[in-house]
């Protein structure tokens, strides 16, 4: 059961019910409730003295924090699905589900619901009988700072081994490790500052990925002399998703795959890593949509347009949607919804960077170790280290956009491993197995359906019937792979907002 706090005022005082005194996440030292700048870590915490009450979170806002605020009621907790009360309204907040049915993550400080609010970074929330006051110290986007390639590659080591040694282990500790940049960092200086971890772990994700994260992770392992186990990935994609949407309170389409590292995570240990953040701010995986959709601050309404049509569902969303939810949550309103959110980020060194680490990393990604792993783990994510994090960000455009400078870190550092590729360079696997995953899908989809919630067929927006006519025509297996997740998210979210219980 996910902490929660309800508060409501009347004539004769306030009415509490929950958890008064609440921390979650971590803090590397100090009081993360107090006045000041927030302390470095991940966390979010609230305390009610029977009088007044005060909420905070972390400097990028990371940590899951929701809160509902209705006159002289007000509602907090880490699950946003907590705050959908008998009674309380769970109507739909149709700007934000017009950008998310289509990039998959949601912007600021949206959510699913219209009453139901993210807390955004660096928050200060009190509440009283004399109303809400909230406040957010977040640092504006950074501009680009004078600095040489050179300058950027030895500020992005040197600081990150600063990271690092703020958050070193105290006991032996499992380390997450993909075949990817950002893990193997964390790794490797681990390692150099004497503080190797017990075993790495690595997860599997689901087709078509090739599978190389793990035979990667298990290479490096061995390289250096430590012991590696790869866990398999959820036996069925649909299960695992039916899971992981409500247990990330709805708030993205990613995370089912890391289920079992997760548990496996909590039943073997209190404390990892996560790299969380590395790769949009020194590496962006969407370097090459960034260099095809330049960001010109007079034209926004076209670079939204770009992103919409990149996006995870791109154009194939139009398929899922009915006559009412094609008006709802139309493309001319997620763009009008991304625009504003892009707006916010034109200060910036790499525009388009800034907006992904704040909202896609924040509202998407964080989720997994966030809300999947649980509150008994603690997750040092040393690529939020607040200097880190100021340094990367104003790394001038130039230096980021060939997509190497991660690379290049990782090479001064530690050029022993500099030889061993990484798991992005193998390509996915498609065919037959590839097939029949995707059909074992929608068939799992179709069964429950009939068996555990015959509703979804009756459901006005007619989900399940727009999915298999999306089966047809050109184009077909691509498209119904893509909006697979979608339909199963939409049907779930429909059953939260008519009040059912799956």
């Amino acid at each position: 059961m996910r902490p929660r706090l309800r508060l409501v005022a009347g004539p004769d005082g306030v009415r509490a019910e929950g958890d008064e005194e609440v921390r979650l996440g971590h803090v590397l030292r100090g009081d993360p409730l107090a006045d000041g700048p927030p302390p470095e870590g991940v966390f979010a915490a609230w305390s009610w003295d029977g009088e007044r009450l005060r909420a905070r979170n972390d400097r990028y806002g990371m940590h899951p924090l929701y809160y509902r605020a209705d006159g002289a009621r007000l509602a907090l907790s880490p699950d946003p699905l907590a705050l959908l009360g008998p009674g309380e309204s769970a109507a739909l907040d149709h700007d934000a589900l017009a950008v998310f049915v289509r990039l998959g993550f949601f912007l600021g400080e949206d959510t699913p619901f219209a009453a139901v609010r993210a807390l955004p970074p660096a928050a200060t929330l009190t509440w009283s009988r004399a109303g809400l006051r909230l406040r957010s110290a977040a640092p504006a986007p950074a501009g680009p700072a004078a600095m040489s390639r050179a300058e950027a590659v030895d500020g992005f080591v040197d600081l990150f081994r600063a990271a690092v040694a703020r958050r070193l282990p105290h006991r032996p500790y499992a380390l997450p490790l993909s075949g990817g940049r950002d893990s193997r960092h964390i790794l490797l200086e681990l390692c150099r500052q004497g503080a190797a971890p017990r075993l790495c772990v690595s997860g599997a994700k689901f087709p078509p990925d090739p599978g190389a994260d793990a035979e990667v992770a298990a290479a490096l392992a061995a390289r250096l002399g430590l012991a590696h186990r790869t866990l398999p990935r959820p036996r069925s994609q649909f299960r695992a998703e039916l899971a992981a949407n409500p247990a990330q309170g709805m708030g993205t389409l990613d995370g089912a795959w890391t289920l079992p590292l997760q548990a496996w995570l909590r039943r073997h240990g209190g404390l990892s890593y996560d790299g969380l953040g590395g790769g949009e701010l020194a590496q962006n995986p969407s370097i090459d949509l960034i260099r095809r959709t330049p960001y010109d601050p007079a034209a926004l309404p076209r670079l939204a347009d770009r992103l919409l049509t990149a996006g995870r569902t791109g154009a194939h969303v139009e398929h899922l949607l009915g006559p009412r939810t094609a008006r709802l949550w139309s493309r001319e309103r997620a763009r009008d919804r991304l625009v504003t959110e892009l707006a916010r980020h034109a200060p910036a060194a790499l525009p388009l960077g800034s907006f992904f680490f704040h909202n896609r990393t924040r509202r998407s990604i964080a989720l997994a170790p966030f809300a999947l792993g649980g509150d008994r783990l603690v997750v040092h994510t040393p690529y939020l280290d607040h200097a880190l994090v100021d340094h990367l960000s104003s790394v001038p455009s130039r230096h980021l956009l060939d997509g190497t400078l991660h690379d290049e870190a990782l090479r001064r550092a530690y050029p022993a491993h500099a030889h061993l590729g990484f798991a992005a360079a193998v390509p996915q696997r498609h065919g037959a197995v590839l097939v029949a995953h995707r059909l074992a899908y929608l068939v799992r989809l179709l069964t429950h359906a009939a068996c555990a919630e015959p509703h979804w067929w009756r459901g006005g927006d007619r989900v399940l019937p727009r999915l298999l006519a999306a089966g047809r025509g050109p184009g077909a297996a691509r498209r119904v792979s893509r909006l697979q997740p979608l339909a199963l998210y939409l049907l779930q979210l429909e059953s939260l907002a008519s009040g059912r219980t799956s």
